[in-house]
């Protein structure tokens, strides 16, 4: 399959909510079952329900396709989930904000770093002189009227806005007999947008393509989880480290009414395997939607990198 980079740039603010009827959370950054359900949903308007369910069952048995979730990314410079259980080497002084740290740059995870820098949530390599703030969490006043007294109230809905050279990458892996498709279902996504709220505006994107190469790496690896998985019983033996993300939330068909998610334990990205591993794809189908089968995409997307960083 080809592997391709593909780069969001935010043209409006983004939220992306995660738990039910709170609106000033916002995740940090995009989820592959999301993007996963985004892509498929844009797909399904384009080429119908036929032809979706013959997309799905590829993906399915064929392994067609898998994909990240979305990182940040400044200019040319990627950011990672930091692996969980790994160390690096910086300032005695900086040893509790490392603690806060939740992704590093691309260079963190195959060479020495001489000048580490910890900016908030981010470590990276002082030199790449990252001048701006990647993300601001803003908190946006809305009113809501009571529908029997008329009374307004006020509550506030958080979105995050990017830099003018920031926004979010992810990996996206594909055969090329749904190339095509797939990348006119993203020019779709750029126009709709992507997370809640889109009806206002919010997450509408431009997007770039970039092919990439899988690293090399000599000698033994670990494997570095950059999606949301849900690993078969067999694989389990494989983990190293590893945290949990749950996720609920709701069924959003063009056939039906909009019908609750069961609730789901994912390895979330950042964990550890000691060998690739494959995930699953859940079918999470409701009996009250007849129309179409609903799936939660929970494969592993890895990637190989040195045992030698200083694993503990």
């Amino acid at each position: 399959m080809k592997r391709c980079r593909i780069k969001l740039k935010f043209k409006t603010p983004l939220h992306v909510g995660y738990k039910e009827g709170v609106d000033n959370l916002t995740e940090l950054f995009i989820h592959s079952d999301t993007l996963f359900s985004s892509i498929v949903n844009a797909y399904n308007k384009l080429y119908g329900l036929k032809k979706t369910e013959t997309f799905i069952n590829a993906i399915i048995k064929d392994n067609v396709l898998n994909i990240s979730s979305a990182f940040y990314y400044y200019k040319n410079v990627y950011f990672y989930p930091k692996p969980l259980g790994y160390r690096f080497r910086i300032n005695e002084n900086n040893k509790k904000r490392l603690k806060k740290v939740e992704f590093v740059s691309e260079d963190f995870l195959y060479k020495e770093i001489s000048n580490p820098k910890i900016d908030g949530i981010f470590l990276y390599n002082e030199d790449l002189n990252i001048d701006e703030k990647l993300y601001v969490v803003e908190e946006r006043p809305k009113i809501t009227v009571d529908r029997k007294s008329s009374e307004a109230s006020i509550y506030y809905f958080s979105t995050l806005r990017f830099g003018k050279n920031s926004g979010l990458w992810f990996f996206l892996d594909l055969d090329e007999s749904i190339e095509k498709e797939v990348f006119s279902s993203l020019k779709l996504l750029e126009d709709e947008g992507l997370g809640g709220d889109r009806t206002y505006g919010y997450g509408l994107f431009t997007f770039q393509v970039e092919k990439v190469e899988q690293a090399e790496i000599k000698g033994e690896n670990n494997y570095l989880l950059l999606s949301l998985c849900v690993p078969e019983k067999d694989e389990i033996n494989y983990i190293l480290d590893y945290k949990i993300k749950e996720k609920t939330g709701f069924i959003y068909s063009m056939y039906t009414n909009t019908l609750r998610q069961p609730l789901i334990r994912f390895i979330a990205e950042g964990s550890l395997f000691s060998k690739k591993v494959f995930g699953k794809i859940l079918d999470i189908s409701s009996n009250n939607l007849n129309v179409h089968k609903v799936f939660k995409f929970a494969r592993a997307y890895l990637m190989p990198i040195k045992k030698e960083a200083q694993y503990e």
